[in-house]
């Protein structure tokens, strides 16, 4: 049966409306940004800007925001990167063996992000101090990824669970080993869910302010969260520098989802592999 014209009119109108209430706070952002200080100041509230100037994004890269941004990028690809090889194996191993304390395991790992992340700044303070790892990426990136494995390791199983064993025992027919079989039959069939899952660590860790204000002293290795805090004060918030900031912030996500849309809604539909 078909369906009825008016549902599929009433469809387009919900999903429209959907679209236009999310996308209100982003053009809301971006209209701000061109403003003037009189007119962000101005009431009546002006929606539209009636002289669009560029002067926020000019004061912000005058600040060294490029730096920034580059520590940000460094800092995201790292833990998107570090993320994905940490979680594999393990969710390998819990997909295709079956060992005792295989669901403590997996448990645990559920437990472990029910942990507020504040509770963790004092013992990576410390550990990052005693390793020399303060004010490095790599500090950084390291202690993001009790926050990023557990998930990836959940949203990893699900792409494993999904490819037959089927492929994996015609690979050791043909004298792959288990490791080689994993490598080169079963990695290849889960690259779009993998790399779903390398998109949701990159965001993460993009968007992050705790740990990169904790662990990051000098301006020359701070993210861009941090970056955008010199124009929140305890009297005064600059909004202009900070829209203009946060535009540009917002930047690298939207080229990540244009580029590996297709990757990450297949990683999201993975499951239709057959034997």
């Amino acid at each position: 049966m078909r369906t009825p014209r008016y549902l599929v009119a009433l469809a387009y109108l919900g999903v429209t409306a959907a679209a236009i209430v999310i996308a209100f706070p982003f053009v809301w952002l971006v209209l701000t940004a061109l403003k003037p200080y009189s007119e962000i100041y101005a009431y009546p509230l002006l929606y539209v800007p009636r002289q669009v100037t560029f002067e926020h994004f000019q004061y912000v890269l005058g600040l060294n925001f490029p730096r920034y941004f580059a520590n940000s990028v460094i800092i995201g690809s790292g833990t998107a990167l570090a993320t994905v090889a940490v979680a594999m194996l393990p969710a390998y191993a819990t997909t295709r063996f079956r060992f005792p304390g295989r669901h403590g395991l997996l448990l645990s790992i559920l437990i472990s992000q029910m942990f507020p992340q504040i509770v963790f700044v004092v013992p990576l303070l410390l550990t990052l101090r005693r390793l020399d790892l303060m004010n490095t990426y790599l500090g950084v990136i390291v202690s993001y990824l009790p926050f990023t494995t557990p998930i990836a390791v959940w949203l990893t199983r699900n792409f494993f669970a999904e490819v037959p064993q089927e492929i994996e025992e015609a690979a050791a027919i043909d004298g792959y080993s288990r490791m080689q079989a994993f490598f080169k039959v079963v990695l290849p069939l889960t690259l779009p869910g993998i790399a779903s899952v390398g998109i949701y660590a990159f965001l993460w860790s993009w968007s992050e302010l705790m740990f990169a204000l904790s662990f990051l002293t000098s301006s020359d290795m701070q993210t861009v969260p941090v970056f955008l805090t010199l124009f929140v004060g305890q009297y005064q918030t600059r909004w202009g520098p900070l829209f203009a900031g946060s535009v540009l912030a917002s930047v690298p996500p939207i080229i990540v989802f244009g580029l590996l849309q297709r990757q990450f809604i297949r990683g999201l539909t993975t499951g239709s592999v057959k034997g």
